[in-house]
């Protein structure tokens, strides 16, 4: 295993699941958001629709012989967003969001935790 490998295989995990909840999202907007409060199914199919987006990159990024510093760290920091982003919502909104929502959301957003934790153990691997 050379330097990059940690960085590169959780790329890949990270935009492959990332690529899927998306297409969860897309395809099962209407019934994600009756777990959500009945929020508008849109904000699920645009939510999906950068997710695929995001893990098609994310994925492609993690094909590459030697990935680019700069946009490992922009990758990582947009994955912690995600994780803060998640809790603040499930925070706000708690009451009026479903347990099956609130598991969906719980789950995707460890998920994430996990990819940054490695995202950054890969990029602090390669730096030293």
């Amino acid at each position: 295993m050379n330097q990059y490998s940690l960085l590169k295989n959780t790329f890949l995990i990270n935009g492959f699941l990332s690529a899927v909840t998306g297409l969860i999202c897309l395809f099962l907007s209407n019934y994600l958001s009756t777990l959500f409060g009945n929020i508008s199914s849109v904000y699920l199919e645009v939510i999906g629709g950068g997710l695929v987006v995001f893990g098609g990159f994310v994925f492609f990024f993690g094909k590459k012989e030697k990935p680019n510093l700069i946009i490992a760290r922009i990758i990582f920091y947009l994955d912690v967003v995600w994780v803060l982003g998640t809790t603040g919502l499930l925070a706000l909104f708690f009451e009026s969001i479903h347990i099956r929502g609130f598991a969906f959301a719980t789950a995707v957003g460890l998920a994430v935790l996990g990819f940054a934790i490695f995202e950054f153990k890969g990029i602090k691997k390669i730096e030293t």
